[in-house]
């Protein structure tokens, strides 16, 4: 089985606006798309209905539904424009760990899927319980930068992957992931799949380097 690939579009201005369409557009090209999913901001969550057959998830939801909400994002919004699931608790956009447990109690009920991040050992066995439907685990000081996760804290992802499959959840790593070999470390140390970035969204060919880690990786 193929390793899942979330795609964290972020705000960059290469992955936002027309930017964020044509980055789909080339995107689209690679045939098999069934493990790969694009996580994009709310003012490109539309091309959700001009790209329907891509899995793409918003970067942040709320746990309310339809009503005076102003700001919010909700789940029923969200699956009304084919988008089915979530980031949540990216280290950009911390929430209090009730409002982690109301918003996965939320997507239950409402068929959502949630990839929720931790950035340590602590947070994944808090958030674990919950039961999630991912844990992306993501420690801060490595985000962005050239030192792999699957390299800096083997032990971690170990033991994460553990505490996630004792609760049935899917653990995803992510934090300088940008290669092939990236991927298949994490994968060889209990992961399902990783949540990647700048490693792909910034690279001077972003549709190559998709390629690069897609093309021939197994599990």
């Amino acid at each position: 089985m193929k390793p899942l690939i979330f795609i964290n579009f972020k705000h960059y201005e290469n992955a936002t606006g027309r930017n964020a369409e044509l980055l789909l557009n080339e995107f689209r090209k690679i045939k098999d798309q069934k493990n790969i999913y694009y996580c994009l901001g709310p003012g490109d969550l539309r091309l959700s209905l001009e790209f329907p057959d891509l899995n793409i998830y918003s970067q942040h939801v709320d746990y309310n539904g339809y009503g005076p909400y102003t700001g919010s994002i909700s789940m029923n919004f969200l699956k009304s424009i084919n988008v089915n699931g979530s980031l949540l608790n990216h280290s950009e956009k911390r929430l209090e760990i009730d409002d982690i447990r109301k918003t996965i109690e939320y997507s239950k009920s409402h068929d959502f899927k949630l990839v929720v991040c931790a950035e340590n050992i602590d947070e994944i066995k808090s958030i674990s319980k919950l039961r999630p439907d991912y844990i992306a685990y993501e420690p801060r000081e490595l985000i962005g930068g050239d030192i792999s996760v699957s390299n800096a804290k083997p032990d971690i992802i170990r033991s994460a992957s553990v505490i996630c499959s004792g609760n049935d959840v899917k653990l995803l790593v992510g934090a300088g992931i940008k290669t092939e070999n990236d991927i298949k470390a994490s994968i060889n140390l209990g992961a399902s799949g990783v949540l990647i970035a700048s490693g792909v969204i910034k690279d001077p060919k972003p549709i190559n380097k998709l390629i690069s880690l897609t093309g021939n990786i197994t599990g």
